[in-house]
């Protein structure tokens, strides 16, 4: 399974699917970004109030569509998801197009229509629970080889942060990549999607 998830990283280097491919292109988006903003529900009165959303840019790494985090319990995030106050580890994942490390026409300010708001610079929006993933299971060494692959100063990282990996458990996919309003595909075709490896 490790071996077929690093193929179909390596498949998503080529250009996006169709527009018109929703699944595709959320999964591309997914797999080709690095980083986002990650929500939560806001469990601390310092610097927020308590029950507002909390959005903090995370970076990321995806495993067959499921976004993973190394992350840090010391992190307002995993305060908010897993502290002692927390009421729910519901979060979203917002993604755009703008972030990528390619500049995509539409993005970009100043050129006709181009900004991060413009449909065609496309925004996907990823829901779902998140869990801590077991210490020392197999989950876990998949997802430190995807997140220290995108971001190799996480292997630098101070061991006395106790850091962890997080994952999201995907059930909500909300898609803008094109005029003429929001895309949703389920859950089960954004996550059962096969790039053509040809």
């Amino acid at each position: 399974m490790l071996f077929l998830s690093t193929l179909l990283i390596a498949s998503y280097t080529a250009p996006p699917p169709k527009t018109s491919d929703h699944p595709g292109f959320a999964r591309w988006m997914a797999t080709s970004l690095t980083w986002g903003v990650l929500s939560t529900t806001s469990t601390r009165s310092e610097g927020s109030t308590k029950g507002d959303a909390f959005g903090n840019p995370y970076s990321f790494a995806d495993v067959d569509g499921v976004p993973y985090f190394y992350a840090s319990g010391m992190d307002a995030s995993m305060v908010d998801l897993f502290g002692s106050d927390a009421s729910t580890s519901r979060g979203t994942l917002s993604l755009t197009e703008a972030s990528s490390l390619e500049e995509v026409a539409a993005c970009k300010i100043g050129h006709l229509l181009g900004d991060p708001e413009n449909p065609p610079c496309a925004r996907l929006v990823l829901s779902g629970s998140l869990a801590k993933v077991a210490a020392g299971s197999d989950e876990e060494t998949a997802a430190k080889k995807a997140l220290f692959a995108k971001h190799p100063s996480f292997k630098m990282y101070p061991p006395g942060h106790a850091f962890y990996v997080v994952k999201m458990e995907v059930d909500g996919v909300w898609l803008i990549d094109a005029y003429g309003g929001a895309a949703t595909p389920s859950a089960k075709e954004y996550l059962d999607y096969k790039p053509s490896l040809v």
